[in-house]
Formats: structure tokens, sequence, C-alpha cells
């Protein structure tokens, strides 16, 4: 089957060069700061119409490397120019500019060159007003970064903004990253250069499907003066050219589109140095780095963790099995430290302090519970991965700049179990959506190598189970009761809304939702404290009907998360992607309302869904006391390609009507 290519990925070394294609203008519609009157008129495109509310008339990008005068080494310089037309007032945020800089002292980012001016059309002159650079202003907002903000004076619909800045940053192994689309507006030009010394080895990944007016690489020599040396490089030269770019618009059931926009951006790869080549390229060598750094496998080796023998042993003492210690050991952490969210895979602390003030970031609570765990001879090994707000990371290359988040994995007597601490309400054996991204590498001295979590191994049911019957005290009065036993990663996430926002306003909103004219009456849920378990909720109703009335209509669905159908758009550019397969399994068993008797059943029912991939079971029969059905809906992937997107529409469209049919009851003579 087809797949949606999420991204592309190419790698630039030393010893590579791109070829070349080149197809249209080099060069923006005109130059930066050179605004005049007929700028204010925009070109006609299919991508402009009158709900448009700004168009990015450029978007200029530049990147190069010059000598550090204070270093033998290069920093690099970001310039970047931007002019917009601001068309209603809805776009006004585009004039405030944030600039993110790193480092302190010597090694911060210097941001300067700042240049921002708005133009209006008054009377065919261009007026134009320019930002006073006092008004940009610069916060810390961790330790290590700064932002720089700014917005452009004089907004009025119809105005064009055009900005430009310099940032210098020594920060050479993260270059920024470059964005040709955006969200919600389009763009009509939009330029990247880099000038690329050999010293560097980058890989280049591409994202999006817009193709390329321009995509062309050449090599140069360039002279790098250093504070003790001068080199003499060879460059290589890329520019990419995009040219009317549609607004990036995010559809339902899209984990992130991040991956799906036109982008590109770099991940420092290898250094090289005239002499010495550092860094890898390879997971065998970045495996090996890894185990030996201070902070990743040295703080979890034999020698770092024998102060922690005495609390594992309390926590699970004597002779166990391998899986009771490791349900022990893991819900000592899980229920007894907090978490402290980054987005890293190095310690920042001395396992041994962790376990003792019982507070750490992620990787600081799963490095204690491999090291846990090893104590009781349990083979664990730590594994990282980058969670899906991260993008998706190449499997073939050791980007570990995109690897921000650490697990663990344990293999013992042929079973794999992955773990996470770091949540407290997550059950054993589960981790958080947020890592089923894809490739994940393990990280050992026996058995590293690359694994893939992906969604569409995830195995999650949700069952509904209704009662109905007459009650015998009050005529015309039906009782129900409801129990509803969602999966478990369903369960999780009911656990932390409850955690937050309390019973009441859970159930207040499964009141909203259902189809029937009911009323939910005793509602509970049961083990809520029991994380792995799912949860069940519970809840009684009464239906009452007119003994008057000669036919009843009932909903044999009371409650469904398909009431509408989740795809309504005619048409789809990107991938369907759930968070995991659906499986809905509903049982129905009703009295016939007394005096009555059944004059209409919906009929029974069973479609595939793209051959073995999918089912609708609805099953339903009626004797003389009783109605009985049986509904299923069950996808076996939880992603699905652009071209899949019609028959899945189409397949819900199906479920869903089939849903809303009524069961009718006609009176008895």
């Amino acid at each position: 089957m087809p797949t949606f290519p999420r991204s592309r990925w190419y790698l630039f070394l030393f010893f590579t060069l791109h070829s070349t294609v080149s197809f249209s203008q080099e060069n923006p519609p005109s130059p930066y700061g050179k605004i005049t009157p007929k700028d204010f008129t925009l070109p006609q495109s299919h991508l402009i119409d009158s709900s448009t509310k700004a168009v990015i008339i450029s978007d200029v990008g530049e990147i190069g490397f010059e000598g550090n005068v204070n270093s033998n080494w290069v920093h690099y310089v970001f310039h970047h120019k931007m002019r917009i037309k601001i068309l209603k007032r809805q776009a006004f945020d585009l004039a405030t500019i944030e600039v993110q800089l790193r480092g302190r002292g010597f090694g911060a980012d210097k941001l300067d060159s700042v240049q921002a001016s708005t133009y209006t059309l008054e009377s065919g002159q261009v007026r134009e007003q320019k930002l006073d650079l006092k008004d940009v202003f610069r916060d810390s907002i961790s330790k290590y970064t700064v932002e720089a903000k700014f917005t452009l004076p004089g907004l009025q619909e119809g105005c064009i903004i055009e900005y430009a800045y310099k940032v210098t940053s020594f920060h050479y192994n993260n270059l920024p990253y470059w964005n040709f689309q955006h969200r919600d507006y389009p763009c009509l030009y939009n330029k990247f250069e880099t000038a690329i010394p050999n010293m560097l080895g980058y890989l280049t990944l591409r994202h999006g499907q817009h193709a390329f007016a321009i995509d062309r690489s050449v090599k140069d020599r360039e002279l790098y003066v250093m504070a003790y040396v001068k080199v003499t490089a060879e460059v290589t030269r890329h520019t990419w050219v995009m040219v009317n770019i549609p607004p990036f618009v995010s559809e339902p059931y899209l984990e992130h589109p991040y991956n799906y926009m036109d982008a590109i951006e770099f991940y420092l790869l290898q250094t090289y140095n005239g002499q010495n080549i550092s860094g890898n390229i390879n997971w065998t060598a970045a495996n090996a780095d890894l185990l030996n750094d201070e902070q990743f496998g040295v703080a979890i080796s034999p020698d770092n963790i024998g102060s922690l023998d005495r609390a594992v042993e309390k926590i699970s003492p004597g002779n166990n099995s391998y899986m009771v210690d490791a349900r022990r050991i893991y819900a000592y952490i899980r229920d007894n430290f907090v978490c402290e969210p980054d987005d890293d895979i190095y310690v920042s602390s001395n396992l041994y302090h962790v376990n003792k003030i019982k507070k750490g970031s992620v990787e600081d609570i799963n490095m204690l519970l491999i090291a846990m765990l090893r104590q009781k001879k349990i083979n664990a090994s730590p594994v990282v991965l980058s969670t899906k707000s991260y993008g998706v990371n190449p499997a073939g290359y050791p980007v570990m700049q995109k690897m921000n988040y650490l697990i663990c994995m344990i293999k013992m007597a042929g079973d794999t179990v992955f773990l996470d601490a770091s949540q407290p309400k997550l059950g054993f054996g589960r981790l958080p959506l947020d890592c089923y991204n894809g490739h994940a590498r393990i990280i050992s001295d026996h058995d590293s190598g690359s694994i893939f979590l992906n969604p569409d191994n995830i195995k999650e049911q949700r069952s509904t189970t209704v009662f109905i019957t007459n009650d015998e005290k009050v005529k015309g009065q039906l009782n129900g009761s409801v129990e509803i036993v969602p999966g478990l990663f369903k369960s999780y996430e009911i656990r932390n809304v409850i955690r937050e926002k309390g019973k009441k306003d859970f159930f207040g909103h499964i009141q909203e939702e259902e189809t029937q004219d009911i009323q939910i009456e005793n509602p509970e849920i049961d083990s809520l404290a029991n994380p792995d378990e799912p949860v069940e909720i519970k809840f009684n109703f009464t239906v009452k009907t007119d003994p008057a009335q000669d036919l009843l209509y009932f909903y044999p669905i009371v409650t469904s998360p398909f009431k509408e159908n989740p795809f309504t758009a005619a048409d789809r550019k990107y991938p369907v992607e759930m968070s995991y397969p659906t499986d809905e399994f509903y049982v129905l068993k009703m009295e016939i309302p007394e005096g009555y008797a059944v004059d209409e059943l919906p009929k029974s029912v069973k479609v595939a869904y793209n051959g073995n991939e999918g089912f609708f079971e609805y099953l339903i029969q009626a004797d003389g006391i009783n109605v009985q059905m049986r509904s299923r809906i069950k996808l076996n992937k939880a992603n699905f390609p652009p071209e899949d997107y019609n028959s899945l529409r189409d397949f819900f469209a199906y479920v869903v009507k089939k849903q809303t049919e009524q069961i009718v009851f006609k009176k008895k003579k």
C-alpha cells in the first residue's frame, strides 16, 4: 500500500555534493527597504481571496559561517528578512516578532542589525514608520535562553510590514529551523541559503510536499580568520527557493503538523579540524559514546549503582520472580517521585541523590528505575526516542538533538516490556502515547539496536454494556444501567481528567453527549487508584414513555464515541493519524416495553473495511420479551495514507448512519 512520505533527509558532510536543479527566479520581488506604491497591489493568485487575512510577500533567510577571533573555530551568522501585507486586523499578531537567543555570558547568541518598519499608502504616497530600537525587549525564559521581542508600530489594515535582523551564534551544532510554508497565511516567495564549510557535516531533513523552484548546490572556497590560525576551506553553498506556497491548514487526526509543513532543518553529525573527525554518523559509534558518558552510561554502571542496593532490598526484599521485582520497583518510583519534565536524555544528578530527594527529570527517574532493576539482576536498558512533538527521527543516523525522551526496556525470559516511571497514573508496561513515534534506539553494551514504537501496534478496546428493564412500580418507565470499560490508554487519560477537573465535570460531559432524552443517575467510577487496570464507568438512567402512544421509538445505541462522522471534509492532503487502532464493542439487552411489541428493527449487517483492515458489525434480534443487539467497530491500524481518506470517511458515515437507526415498538391491541 502506498504511504505518504513524512520527511526526506539528505546527508551533507565535507565529502558530499548535492546535485544542481534550477527552475525559476533567483531574487525576491523587490529589494528590502524599497517599498513603492505598486507593492501595495498584490498579484492575482489562487492563494488570495476575500478570506485571506495576510499575505507573506517574501521570506528570506541566510546562514553563513565566520572564523571566530576568540577561538580556533567558527560561528554562524543568520540573516532573516520578511515582508508581509496585513489585510485584516486578525493578522496583527504577525507584527510581533520573537527571536530566541541561547547561551550565557561569552557564549550567548548576539542579536543585532534589527530593522523594522510599517508602510502605509496615503494619497498615493508611501509613508514609513520605523521601529524604535529601544522597543526591542528581552525576557529570560529559561536559564540558558533569552527571548528578544518587538512589535512593529502603526498597524492598520492594508499596511505592509517589513523587518530584518542578524543573529551571531556559537551554537553551530543547532542551526535555525527554516519554514518555507506558514500556518494560515500564503507565501509568494521564500528563499533560504546556506554556506557550510567542509569542517562541519550536517544531516539535512526536508519536510513537506511542494516542489522547489530552485534547488541548487555549488562549491567554493573561503578564508576563515580565527584566533591563531587562518584556514581556507571548501564551502558548499546551497540555495532553495519556493514560490506561491499555500498556507498550511491542519486537519483533524493529524498527530503533529510539524512533520508535513514545507521546511528544512539541520543536525550536526561530525566536525573536522583538518586532523581529526569528531562526532558520529552511525549508531554503533553513538552507542559507544553514550555508554562512556558520565551523564548516561557511566551513571548506571555497576560502580555507580551499588549505593542503591539497600534501598532496592527494602522495596522488594528476598528472592522473587523478575516480574514481581520489576512491578514493585516500578510502582515505588512511579508513586513516590515528582517529575520535572524537560527535553533531554542525560541525567542531571547522581541517582542516589535522585532517590533521596524523590524528585528528578524524566531521564533521572527512568535511569533510576534501570539502575534499581539491574540491582535485582534484571536485564534493563535505556531507550532514547523523539516524542511526537519533536517530529520523526531518521533511523539511519544518530541525530541526538532530536532524541528528547528516555524510557526503560526490560528483556527477560523472552519478554520485552517498556516502562516509564515518570508518569504517576501510567500502568506497568505502558508508555505515554507521545512516545509512539516510530524509531527509537536501545543503548546497551550487549543488545543495542533500533526498535519502532508504532501506534498501529497498540491494543486498546472499549466495551459498553447496557441493560434496560421495565420498572415494576412506575408504568411506562424503563430503567437502564450502563457499564463502560475503556482501554488502558483511555483510562490513563480519564484519570488525569478527573484529577484536574473532578468526577462531577467528567460525568457532566457524558450527560451532554447522550443521544437519548435520558438523565444520568448514580454515576460512579471504579479502579481510579489502580493504574494497572482499566477504569469502569457505571451509571443508571430512566426513560419515561407515554403508555397512550401507539408507537414508541428507541435508539439501541445509548452511548457511543461516534455520534458524528469524525471525517467530514470533501478531501484531505495529509494522512489520518489516530492515537491507536479503533476497537469499540457494544452490547444491549433490553426488555420490550410493557404493552408493546416490536414493529421494526434495524437490519443486521457486517461490512469490511479495505479487505482485512477492519470491519463494522451490527447484529440485532428480538423475541417476545427482549431485544438483544451487539455492535463492533474495528480498525486494525491507526494510520491511513491520504488515498485511503475517502474510503475511511465513507466507512464512518455508514457506521454513524446505522447507529442512529431506531427500534419501533407498536402498542398491542
